[in-house]
């Protein structure tokens, strides 16, 4: 009896050790770095950002974030790698309008689903975007752009970094408001599209902030005005394209993502961690300088109706413009 007994007690005992083992595993997360996929190339605006986040959110949960670049097919490589990793996590990635809610319509193999292989964990920030036009270009604002655009249907060029890349959608999702025809010239990279503009070889481009500003500074290139919802704390005399009578908001955005089956407590985790980091002054007047506007924290379901938003309001762009990478 005292045999049986001891052997209950000892299975007992094993049960409770089993149930308690996710909460001490939770307890104690994160006990290991973190690694970020930026699916990027390093020392690019995305990556800047990223490394900025993952180093203050390193400081908050007090573990080492470590990034990894996994850069091609315009962030869709290193966002599938993320879709099949374990979902303990342990890795996250760095996610943009492109890779989650653009490249889903523009590629027909991509190797993931944003809406299901991906669990939130924090909008991080938008990056504003801005009409440049060369600096011999006849047009100041984004009115006098449209007019010429409309008086020379077809003539008028506008590069990217590749089809179906932000620059070009958002470009595509301003011609469509304001009816006009230009031309698109797709170059391989944001280096030698940004060049074209700022040689004359192409007359404009749809580009973030961080990089018209440095553009227009050096006298390559003007901006006629921001492509986004609002005006940008780090340039406020700039107008928007709707205070100029285009009401479009082709600006993007950057969060983290999880595998989807990672556990819905380690998610409220990293968004806590997020929330913390965002409210912090000294990273916020470092976003701003790297031309990103910080992010009004989100919860993990307001981040995911958010993508899921994102997907479908960019999806409309892409398909009436017809856009797909071969």
């Amino acid at each position: 009896m005292r045999a049986n007994a001891a052997a209950l007690l000892t299975a007992f005992a094993a049960v409770l050790g089993l149930a308690g083992a996710p909460g001490q595993a939770l307890a104690e997360y994160p006990d290991k770095p973190i690694r970020v996929v930026v699916p990027w190339p390093a020392g690019g605006g995305s990556d800047v950002v990223a490394r900025a986040v993952a180093q203050a959110m390193g400081e908050e949960l007090q573990q080492s974030f470590v990034i990894d670049n996994r850069p091609g097919a315009n962030g869709g490589i290193g966002s599938a790698s993320v879709a099949r990793a374990p979902a303990d996590g342990y890795t996250l990635v760095w996610v943009t309008a492109d890779t989650h809610a653009m490249n889903p319509h523009v590629y027909p193999k991509l190797g993931y689903d944003p809406r299901t292989d991906f669990a939130p964990v924090g909008l991080v920030g938008y990056f504003p975007y801005a009409l440049i036009v060369n600096a011999a270009f006849p047009a100041n604002t984004v009115a006098e752009f449209v007019q010429n655009a409309k008086q020379n249907p077809g003539k008028v060029t506008f590069a990217s970094w590749g089809v179906g890349g932000s620059a070009h959608v958002a470009m595509e999702m301003v011609r469509a408001q304001a009816n006009f025809n230009v031309l698109h010239v797709p170059y391989t990279g944001a280096a030698p599209a940004i060049a074209a503009v700022a040689g004359g070889q192409v007359d404009s481009m749809i580009v973030p902030m961080s990089v018209a500003k440095p553009q227009a500074e050096g006298g390559k290139v003007k901006i006629l005005g921001l492509a986004s919802a609002k005006r940008f704390v780090g340039a406020p005399d700039l107008k928007t394209f709707a205070e100029q009578g285009v009401a479009v908001d082709a600006g993007t955005w950057v969060g983290f993502m999880a595998p989807a089956a990672t556990p819905d407590a380690v998610l409220q985790r990293l968004n806590r961690a997020v929330t913390a980091v965002l409210g912090k002054p000294a990273l916020r007047e470092q976003l701003v300088k790297m031309n990103v506007d910080p992010a009004v924290p989100q919860t993990t379901a307001q981040f995911k109706t958010f993508i899921s938003n994102e997907y479908d309001r960019w999806g409309k762009t892409i398909r009436s413009a017809n856009i797909r990478a071969e």
